[in-house]
């Protein structure tokens, strides 16, 4: 389980704990709202995570082709000169991939990334 799917679960159970029926009226209404933005926090995290952006399949793309090549051992320096690329749009999208499960850290200086097993077996859409 992720950290944020974590945080999710225990506000939700505060939340839950929270319902009862002696608030007065603007209590309940500074209640409700909390609660509706935190319903829309979970759908669009939820939403968020089964959503790739472009640049982030291009990434995991490249890490696919180039898995035996390079032993499962990439920089983001390295897959943006793969890519002709800039290595900060490749750091942010290796944000995504390592939250979303697809790639892992594997080391530091310089950061080192390997693929997952949901990231080796990511089948693209044609």
């Amino acid at each position: 389980m992720t950290k944020k799917e974590r945080f999710i679960e225990f506000v939700n159970e505060i939340m839950d704990a929270a319902m009862v029926d002696t608030w007065d009226d603007v209590t309940k209404e500074d209640w409700k709202d909390a609660f509706d933005f935190f319903e829309e926090l979970k759908n669009n995290k939820a939403k968020s995570s089964r959503e790739m952006t472009e640049n982030g399949l291009k990434v995991l793309s490249w890490m696919q082709e180039n898995l035996e090549s390079m032993n499962n051992v990439f920089t983001s320096k390295e897959i943006a000169e793969g890519l002709f690329t800039s290595g900060r749009s490749v750091s942010g999208s290796m944000r995504k991939l390592v939250s979303d499960g697809y790639v892992e850290k594997i080391g530091t200086n310089p950061v080192q990334y390997a693929l997952t097993e949901k990231g080796m077996n990511y089948k693209f859409d044609n």
